[in-house]
């Protein structure tokens, strides 16, 4: 679907595997590489499909002003998802009205963020743990067929003494596909592609978020999806006193992302209403369930999910802060080899997670303002609703 396994841009110090929960076998060879990653063109993918679930509420608690710049202490109603009070109170659904109550970062106590360059590798060395948590997703599966898959964990290696509480991520694959190659099934040649998103995992971690990507490779399909049986399964992990996780996540701010069928998965998932924050490349779905700002990309030249599906799902979300990109020299995989981190749709990611689920307010300039960063970028084009233009 997408081209290509891709190369790690990993943090400082690399990436370390991890086999099962807690092996020494090496991630896919342990780069230590800071540079984008090989691979090259081919498309393929799933259409967006249609429907979603419906949800009710808004999320908020969690660190000051994500969204909408509020105060450091006690909830607020900001922007969209409330401001997002540093120790809880009400979160605001629209501006003023509506939202569910929020929470501090669960059982997690650690330091705020600073900010950091979404243009480049995160200052955290990455570990994966491979093939941990239930199993999961529909079957049969096109690639596993009727074996159900677990999950792949991306984290920061450090995670136990780093003195943060890492937000949590989850991601959602595109059809047919997997984070990285898992062979024998999930290999990449002879037409097929799978394992196409190690890059933009070792990214995400690299920043200090736990990015838990279900191995389902039908990640739209199930009930629950995949990836919410993940998100459950990570967050019972941080009560556990045996789990490396054990008090290192921050439950109370969660995104959600995906590609292709797996856009369409996260707008699915995105009536959950601990997911706070979400970003889809070329794949959507309508859901009167948004409850949290929404970054949408879409590719340019895409013919299999093209740019006015996407367009339509973004006109929907008028009541949280919503940003739509078209990637314009993209196709339904390309994005993934635009210079690695420097490439639109991957530090925008980066950066979107960064400003509403670590309160990183000097990245808010990537999105909001009359001159965004994103807005002058000559590679895309954006719209956005008023809820970022203010």
């Amino acid at each position: 679907m997408t081209s290509g396994s891709g190369g790690a841009t990993p943090a400082t110090g690399g990436r370390v595997g991890s086999g099962g929960t807690g092996g020494s076998a090496p991630g896919t060879g342990g780069s230590t590489s800071t540079g984008g990653q090989v691979g090259s063109g081919g498309t393929g993918g799933s259409a967006p499909g249609t429907g979603g679930s419906t949800g009710t509420g808004g999320s908020g608690g969690g660190r000051g002003g994500a969204a909408g710049g509020g105060a450091a202490t006690g909830g607020q109603a900001g922007h969209a998802t409330g401001g997002n009070g540093q120790t809880g109170g009400a979160a605001g659904g629209a501006i003023g009205s509506g939202g569910a109550a929020g929470g501090a970062t669960g059982s997690c106590v650690g330091k705020a963020w600073p900010t950091a360059d979404p243009t480049v590798a995160g200052p955290f060395a990455v570990t994966a743990d491979k093939n941990v948590g239930p199993l999961a997703g529909a079957l049969p599966d096109p690639v596993y067929g009727n074996t159900q898959q677990r999950f792949n964990v991306y984290r920061p290696t450090n995670l136990a003494t780093s003195g943060y509480c890492h937000p949590i991520l989850v991601w959602a694959n595109g059809h047919t596909d997997n984070p990285e190659p898992n062979p024998p099934l999930c290999v990449t040649g002879g037409g097929q592609y799978c394992g196409s998103y190690l890059m933009l995992m070792d990214q995400m971690a690299s920043h200090g978020f736990v990015v838990v990507a279900s191995l389902s490779t039908i990640t739209s399909q199930g009930n629950p999806l995949p990836t919410i049986v993940g998100l459950d399964w990570l967050i019972q992990q941080n009560d556990d006193p045996t789990s490396p996780y054990y008090h290192h996540l921050d439950t109370a701010h969660v995104g959600a992302f995906g590609h292709s069928e797996g856009g369409l998965s996260t707008c699915k998932a995105a009536s959950d209403p601990r997911i706070s924050a979400i970003s889809t490349v070329s794949g959507t779905t309508s859901n009167p369930g948004f409850h949290q700002p929404a970054l949408l990309f879409c590719g340019g030249k895409d013919t299999v999910v093209p740019c006015a599906n996407v367009m339509s799902t973004y006109a929907t979300i008028t009541n949280y802060p919503a940003m739509f990109v078209d990637n314009l020299a993209s196709d339904h995989g390309g994005w993934l080899y635009q210079s690695g981190a420097k490439g639109p749709d991957i530090f925008g990611m980066t950066a979107w997670f960064r400003v509403h689920l670590m309160n990183d307010t000097a990245n808010r300039k990537y999105f909001y303002g009359t001159d965004c960063t994103l807005c002058t970028d000559t590679r895309v084009q954006v719209t956005r609703n008023s809820l970022l233009t203010q």
